[in-house]
């Protein structure tokens, strides 16, 4: 059985909760419609819309609430819930802060989901949610029968990440007590529940990997489709020439390194590439996403993926030019952070279309793409970077750093204002940039659809 995981956009929360405490000391409702997210070990609930149960129509107490629910969603609007293999999530609201559903809360589910669930004809998730007066939520699934199963977590995206988690820690390691005295039990308790993706393991994603495992993240999903050579041992962290000569995978040999340290975080490996059905899936079941590729179809692949389930994604990059003579004329280290109501990629110019698709059609049909090439149809591909480890760690530092601010929300300026970090090796400076816009509609249209965005379905990004 799936674990269970609602998430939404921090947007959609903030209407949600606009409207379930309307500062009158009553409880009132609403329903959450979501798309299906399909993920290897989870069941992703994906917020497409919040809709308000009208205040006026419900009867609303102190500690109660109920609504009319099957007279406001008209059978039309049931059916198109039901073409679209939605779900239904019902939500109120407890002024009184209590986290627990109450019995009456249990009879009125029980009484509602034996409907909502007779509209549907497959298997498909719903339930309810309760909003307590901090923001945060818990969750449950309601089947036919009147059972009842927790949700895993509800996470909510937007400049900071909120993750409210139903899975219990117990901290009685030395290591642990240490994490605990810097960010707070509460944080360790999110690391500690945290299931997350690193797309890359070079420079950048083996140190990325290490700083999490350290830090005590439960799961870890890392995705590379390469193998070690003896050119990468400058660069990967726990590398070694025997691997290399015995061209190990670059996971599995990661993967070996972190288990032999012991220190509990479960490592799950994927030798491929981000259009791997495989991948994707499991992808869907992370709460976090870093990528640390070093081309424009990872990258766009990976904000389609992040766009589409609502994951929150940090992308790792570092640009290094060298002269020929042993000079280095550039190196910057570079750290963007991604969430689905803000600029994307794209938008800041990290990468361009015509390289998505050329570097796509080198992948798919080499002989094609060098003919197109010659041409001058398509972008010609890029060759790698000279390699300059300290400039990695920095890259690779700055987002993790950026990831705990925004788990645990110690920085003293907003987190906006850290959407893209960037420090010059060469002038010796570091800089920071606003997320100031809106994503490009090419991610727009597909914000939240889940399993039903072309963009991620169909493995091959459409450009």
């Amino acid at each position: 059985m799936k674990l269970l995981t609602l998430a939404m956009t921090k947007r959609t929360h903030e209407s949600a909760f606009q409207y379930l405490f309307p500062k009158d000391g009553l409880e009132a409702a609403g329903v959450f419609i979501c798309n299906q997210g399909t993920g290897k070990y989870h069941q992703r609930l994906v917020a497409a819309e919040f809709v308000g149960l009208p205040h006026e129509l419900s009867d609303r107490h102190v500690s109660t609430v109920t609504w009319p629910f099957g007279s406001y969603f008209s059978p039309d609007t049931i059916t198109n819930i039901d073409r679209s293999g939605q779900s239904v999530i019902t939500v109120h609201s407890h002024p009184n802060g209590d986290s627990n559903f109450s019995g009456v809360d249990d009879g009125n589910d029980r009484a509602l989901f034996s409907s909502v669930n007779a509209w549907f004809d497959d298997e498909r998730i719903n339930g309810s949610a309760i909003m307590l007066p901090d923001g945060s939520m818990v969750a449950r699934s309601v089947d036919g029968n009147g059972q009842f199963r927790s949700f895993r977590s509800v996470n909510v995206v937007g400049d900071n990440i909120l993750i409210w988690s139903n899975t219990k820690q117990s901290h009685s390691t030395s290591y642990e007590k240490k994490l605990s005295q810097t960010f707070g039990k509460g944080t360790l308790d999110r690391l500690r529940a945290m299931r997350v993706g690193v797309v890359g393991c070079s420079g950048t994603g083996s140190i990325l990997i290490e700083l999490l495992t350290r830090n005590c993240v439960g799961q870890l999903v890392i995705v590379d489709d390469d193998v070690l050579e003896e050119k990468n041992l400058n660069r990967i962290i726990n590398g070694s020439m025997v691997d290399a000569k015995n061209k190990l995978s670059k996971v599995d040999a990661i993967s070996r390194s972190f288990k032999r340290i012991g220190l509990g975080t479960q490592i799950d490996t994927y030798k491929a590439l981000t259009d791997s059905s495989e991948v994707v899936s499991a992808l869907v079941d992370c709460d976090v996403i870093f990528g640390c590729v070093d081309s424009a179809f990872g990258r766009y692949h990976l904000e389609c993926i992040a766009s589409a389930y609502l994951i929150p994604y940090f992308d790792v990059g570092v640009h290094i030019e060298a002269d020929g003579t042993g000079n280095i004329s550039a190196a910057d280290a570079v750290s963007h952070y991604i969430q689905p109501d803000g600029r994307d990629l794209f938008s800041r110019g990290a990468y361009h279309l015509n390289q998505v698709k050329a570097e796509n059609c080198r992948r798919v049909d080499p002989e094609y793409y060098e003919r197109q090439r010659i041409a001058g149809y398509l972008a010609a591909v890029g060759e790698e970077q000279p390699a300059v480890m300290s400039v990695n760690m920095q890259a690779a530092c700055m987002a993790f750093n950026d990831f705990i601010a925004r788990v645990h929300d110690f920085r003293f300026d907003p987190d906006r204002q850290f959407a893209t970090q960037r420090f010059r090796l060469v002038h010796g400076c570091f800089e920071s940039e606003a997320d100031d816009g809106e994503p490009h509609n090419l991610f727009k249209r597909h914000r939240g659809a889940g399993d039903n965005s072309q963009l991620v379905k169909n493995n091959i990004p459409h450009v």
